[in-house]
């Protein structure tokens, strides 16, 4: 959300430099750690994108919410930007959101053409008062991300790592409410009505992520179980019970 065009210019080095360094995820029920690349997508934030009550799809809507702005002057700041923000915000508290961070991009050049920059109170200070709460590690600076120099790149790998650590969380404790309903869903199988077609597709959803994080070992226990489910009605089938 927000500067479409500000983003637009940095997507090309994001999308790039986002998956180079791997990252540790943990999981609960005691299993061991992984180093894991993340590739994520992009998308334009659209309010028609964001997950419905019951929806229980895991790759079909975005987990992190991000909010991209450039603006370094403060009347723009209290006349439009804050407006947008609050917008944005209240769209993603109404479909119980809460993964978000806004990034401001801080250039030298655009400083220097502002006379109405207060001296104490900067724009990130501002948007963190206003929206962050007790929360100010969700509003980060990206310090002149297309320029040459040390200072740029260590902004850089700063907020890849801001954002790397955001993604993997959000990420982690979708994935852990997906295993929990498919679990809840796989409870019900004796129950009427119950189709295994449509568990199937639940379950192959979460074969098809741990694919995409290259947890391979992981996808095919999701297969396997599949496999002994469907092996177990058809016995059922045979002994006189259904098989949906």
């Amino acid at each position: 959300a927000g500067d479409q065009n500000l983003f637009t210019s940095l997507y090309p080095t994001l999308s790039q430099q986002l998956p180079r360094e791997p990252m540790e995820w943990r999981r609960s029920y005691g299993r061991a750690p992984k180093m894991i690349h993340l590739e994520s997508n992009f998308v334009q934030f659209k309010e028609e994108l964001l997950p419905k009550e019951g929806n229980k799809a895991l790759l079909t809507f975005p987990f992190l919410h991000i909010y991209w702005t450039e603006c370094c002057d403060t009347e723009v700041y209290k006349t439009t930007v804050k407006d947008d923000i609050t917008k944005w915000q209240n769209v993603l508290k109404a479909h119980n959101s809460v993964d978000w961070l806004i990034v401001v991009v801080e250039s030298d050049a655009k400083k220097k053409n502002k006379t109405n920059i207060l001296p104490r109170t900067s724009i990130v200070d501002k948007i963190r008062n206003d929206f962050c709460n007790k929360q100010s590690d969700r509003c980060v600076v990206l310090s002149d991300p297309l320029k040459d120099s040390s200072r740029s790149q260590e902004s850089w790998n700063a907020f890849l790592t801001k954002l790397r650590t955001l993604l993997l969380m959000s990420f982690t404790k979708n994935l852990g409410k997906f295993e929990d309903d498919m679990r809840t869903l796989r409870e019900k199988r004796t129950e009427p009505g119950w189709s295994f077609c449509k568990y199937f597709m639940v379950q192959e959803e979460l074969a098809f992520v741990f694919e995409m994080l290259q947890q391979f070992e992981d996808a095919l226990v999701q297969y396997d179980e599949l496999d002994a489910l469907f092996s177990q009605y058809v016995v059922n089938f045979g002994a006189g019970g259904k098989c949906l």
